[in-house]
């Protein structure tokens, strides 16, 4: 009795042990089955087989645990990898408009650019510079080549405009923004018709690539706004610096003399000398318009004379320099030059100026033209760009022009920069073309470089891209009428 209740004891207990085992090993349906019969056989001749019993199948059911795991293993890291949603943007990226001028397909924009031929006429200019609507078609050309802004093509219309007087510019502003319905406009308007701006960034608030910032005209903007030179304040504060660098500021006696346009510059400019410990020895504007040069030469016959008794080694131009580089010489004014604004030297020095009269005129600039010709591989990409379009046409080095010959350099050079501009922001702000989108562009280009300007940055306070200034100098012997050479290292004023 007690055998039978012993055998059927144990037969129990080892039944027990091996459905634990089985349960273990459970992944491994074919080894669950296998060793049960032998031993259900063997275990009445050994009463202490238990143990032995559970440990083999323990054993055997240890090393498929870890099978599922190295199995599953790369089945849950899947979704760290389907998050490719992250590029959903996409369908949104061909959107019917995004803002005016702006379609799924197009992007457009429009070029206001100065009547040269009108200024050579007036003495103002001393060449053409060659076809500029063939020089914009093919910048915005080489940007579809390329694949366009963000997968749109750019669209240009274009628009001349006279820089004398704001009558011309205004209208041309209606043409481009009214008309056209354009999302930007390139190049703006320069000279006596820079007032024309506020047209554009103001009434029609459109973005503006191109003018003259200045803090008043920027108040009122209600577009975006930025432009490749920079504001008088900033190119007359480097002047100063370079000078006072150089040694050349100190012990100065600077009659400081401003143009119509540029009056309201005179106190601001005596402020920054005083800042750097020199006093003006005469501070004037001259009251004549800028076109008229019998009444300019008849003012500064005069004032020629106040400057003598000021007693002044120094005259310092603010605005247009040409009538007082001129009557300087005119008058017999004994006097070092120097400039504010370098736009009207180098290759741009008026026709009723002797060329002579501007020697070592001295003003803080970009790069010179030689130096863009020759070094600048930004200017290169445009100068590829063109004359891959126009093989037939020669844009000559601005120092071995002829006199009279277009200067397609200043032309190419000048539109060349608003182009890499536009292309730069439109880019950065993304599919979503809008004024929203292309000022956080402005805020975010803190470092990169365009044509003549291998330092440049904008930011939330700073709208003017150029941060490269030199010492240079006007030498009449270089090119048709004379450019400007470095005289001093090129700095680098990024903020």
């Amino acid at each position: 009795m007690f055998t039978k209740r012993m055998r059927w004891l144990i037969g129990m207990l080892l039944a027990l042990a091996l459905v634990a085992a089985a349960c273990g090993g459970n992944d491994d349906d074919g080894d669950a089955d296998a060793p049960a019969p032998a031993p259900a056989t063997e275990a009445p001749a050994e009463p202490e087989p238990e143990p032995e019993a559970a440990e083999p199948e323990t054993e055997e059911a240890a090393p498929a645990e870890p099978e599922p795991e190295s199995a599953e293993a790369p089945e849950e890291e899947e979704p760290e990898f389907e998050p490719a949603p992250t590029e959903e943007p996409e369908p949104e990226i061909p959107l019917t408009a995004t803002w005016r001028g702006v379609t799924a397909d197009t992007i457009t924009v429009g070029v206001s650019y100065l009547d040269i031929d009108q200024l050579v006429e007036l003495g103002f200019s001393p060449a053409s510079w060659g076809d500029q609507e063939l020089v914009i078609q093919a910048l915005a050309d080489d940007i579809n080549e390329r694949g366009g802004i963000n997968g749109r093509r750019l669209e240009v219309v274009t628009d001349k405009y006279s820089p004398i007087g704001a009558t011309e510019a205004e209208a041309a502003c209606l043409r481009l923004t009214e008309d056209n319905e354009v999302f930007a406009v390139l190049f703006g308007f320069l000279g006596p018709a820079e007032v024309a701006n506020t047209c554009i960034v103001d009434q029609q608030e459109t973005i503006l690539v191109g003018g003259t910032i200045t803090e008043e005209r920027l108040a009122v903007a209600r577009a975006p706004w930025v432009t490749e030179r920079s504001t008088r304040e900033q190119n007359t504060a480097a002047l100063f610096t370079l000078l006072e660098e150089e040694g050349m500021l100190q012990g100065r006696a600077i009659a400081v003399v401003a143009d119509l346009p540029a009056a309201a510059q005179l106190e601001e400019v005596g402020g920054l000398l005083r800042e750097r410990g020199v006093e003006p020895v005469l501070e004037v504007a001259t009251s004549s318009q800028v076109a008229d040069l019998v009444a300019q030469n008849q003012e500064w016959a005069a004032l020629s004379e106040r400057i003598r008794a000021s007693g002044a080694d120094t005259l310092l131009l603010v605005g247009n320099v040409s009538a007082g580089i001129e009557n300087s010489a005119i008058n017999g004014l004994e006097v070092d030059i120097w400039a504010t604004d370098p736009s009207g030297l180098g290759g741009n020095i008026g026709s009723n100026v002797n060329p002579e009269s501007a020697r070592g005129v001295i003003t803080a600039s970009s790069m010179t033209g030689a130096q863009v010709y020759e070094t600048d591989p930004r200017f290169k990409e445009c100068l590829d760009a063109f004359n891959s379009r126009h093989p037939d046409i020669e844009v000559k080095h601005p120092d071995t022009l002829e006199e009279g010959e277009p200067v397609w350099f200043t032309n190419l050079f000048g539109h060349c920069r608003f182009f890499q501009l536009f292309e730069l922001l439109a880019t950065a702000a993304g599919p979503n073309l809008t004024h929203e989108t292309f000022a956080e562009a402005i805020n975010n280009a803190t470092q990169f470089s365009i044509a003549s300007q291998p330092f440049a940055s904008f930011g939330p306070d700073k709208l003017t891209s150029n941060d490269s200034f030199q010492l240079v100098a006007q030498d009449p012997d270089l090119g048709a009428r004379g450019q400007l050479v470095p005289i001093g290292p090129m700095r680098d004023a990024t903020p």
